[in-house]
């Protein structure tokens, strides 16, 4: 009889502690799913914006890297040649795109020493050049452009005193002198004559006794030139 109450009273024990294990578990999983998952949410939504900021700010930090503009070499201020070779320097491995007269006209790789060179082929007279460096998403400013005057005919010349196959007493020195074009430079015999204002020029030549070559040459700055000879002769 003892034993058999001993056992009722475990039994009950037992139910009591089952039923106190049952209610734990559905506490602690009703704290888990009120609280513990939107906490692992708010985790898991705090990390991720911590990384969409990270790469956020190294895409910023890439744009925000400055892309230096190309320095072009120096370039005559005319030529007569209707192609010129352009060279420079810029950032390794960029692409450098070179413009004329406002319109682009080629791009070139920029090799692993720094240097690009474009062959251009000019229009006549006058050729602005300018340049720019192009990464895969930024583009630099212009470069500082370059101006060069292609000109392919010469210049004009006349000599209007003294007369070819003049004779010439006493005079000595005598002034040779006439009319040629703007931007020329004018010899005669060699020896450069003074260009005024109105594109006259003129020149006091010594004469020797009899026959005297006189000889006048006009240049441009582009190199083309103009020739022009007379004889006079020369007695005191």
């Amino acid at each position: 009889m003892r034993k058999s109450r001993l056992s009722k009273i475990s039994e009950r024990k037992s139910k009591q502690n089952l039923l106190i294990t049952i209610i734990g578990i559905i506490a602690i999983l009703f704290l888990f799913f009120r609280y513990g998952i939107p906490f692992l949410g708010n985790i898991g939504f705090f990390f991720g914006q911590l990384t969409s900021i990270t790469n956020d700010s190294s895409v910023n930090n890439e744009n925000d890297v400055h892309v230096a503009s190309p320095g072009l070499d120096p370039i005559s201020r005319a030529t007569s040649q209707s192609e010129i070779t352009i060279k420079g320097t810029a950032s390794p491995g960029l692409t450098v795109e070179l413009y004329l007269n406002g319109f682009k006209e080629e791009e070139s790789i920029v090799n692993d020493e720094g240097n690009f060179e474009f062959l251009v082929t000019l229009t006549e007279g006058e050729n602005i050049i300018k340049a720019r460096s192009v990464s895969d998403t930024k583009e630099s400013d212009f470069s500082q452009s370059q101006t060069v005057v292609y000109k392919k005919t010469s210049p004009e010349i006349s000599i209007d005193s003294p007369a070819d196959g003049s004779e010439i007493k006493g005079e000595n020195p005598i002034t040779v002198k006439g009319q040629t074009d703007p931007d020329v430079s004018v010899t005669v015999n060699g020896f450069k004559a003074i260009i005024n204002p109105d594109n006259t020029y003129s020149y006091s030549l010594l004469l020797r006794e009899g026959s005297n070559e006189i000889k006048v040459v006009a240049e441009d700055l582009a190199g083309n030139s103009t020739e022009k000879t007379i004889s006079v002769a020369y007695s005191q």
